[in-house]
């Protein structure tokens, strides 16, 4: 596997951590890619906040960003994942921009553990992202809220999945997309 950086936030047991966790992730020179990792594992009766950004400069061509998030939540534990996403868009004719590319997965592996997506779309020439949570644990629950921005020339194909596999498990998804 190739990474150029990244996270990894492991939350020991029965710790609730008293600050948001944050990272940004910048693209600065115009003909590299980004291929960041993220893996966040909480563990029984832990709390993690997590929130990172990216940006990246305008040139006049085009940049790549291809990421993997990974998040493993096991008994009665809580991790909320938010993104504010503001790679450059590319010109009013449609020259440059970031294709971002992005693989998020969330699980749920205890009873009554929870995670929470949030995330913004505001740039990029291209998004593909569609996180999903995998519901195992009994009375687990996934909640995916997001809101993509688009105009001129851009393209997001943007949504979740969750997949409820436990007992009385739960989800919540508020998926918005405006384009102009």
């Amino acid at each position: 596997a190739v990474f150029t950086d990244g996270s990894f936030c492991y939350i020991p047991k029965d710790v609730i951590c008293p600050l948001d966790l944050s990272t940004y992730f910048r693209i600065n020179d115009q003909n590299s890619g980004q291929f960041e990792r993220t893996l966040i594992i909480a563990e029984e009766n832990s709390k993690v906040s997590y929130l990172e950004g990216c940006t990246a400069p305008q040139y006049d061509n085009n940049q790549l960003h291809a990421a993997i998030v990974e998040l493993i939540a096991l008994k009665n534990a809580t991790i909320k994942y938010s993104t504010v996403q503001n790679w450059y868009s590319g010109d009013q004719k449609g020259q440059g921009g970031v294709y971002n590319f992005v693989t998020k997965r969330g699980l749920c592996a205890g009873d009554f553990s929870k995670i929470s997506w949030t995330q913004v779309e505001t740039g990029s020439s291209i998004t593909w992202k569609y996180p999903s949570c995998v519901l195992v644990g009994d009375s687990a629950q996934g909640e995916f809220y997001s809101v993509a921005l688009t105009n001129n020339y851009q393209q997001a194909d943007t949504g979740t999945k969750m997949i409820h596999i436990g007992r009385n498990t739960r989800s919540r998804i508020v998926s918005k997309g405006i384009s102009a």
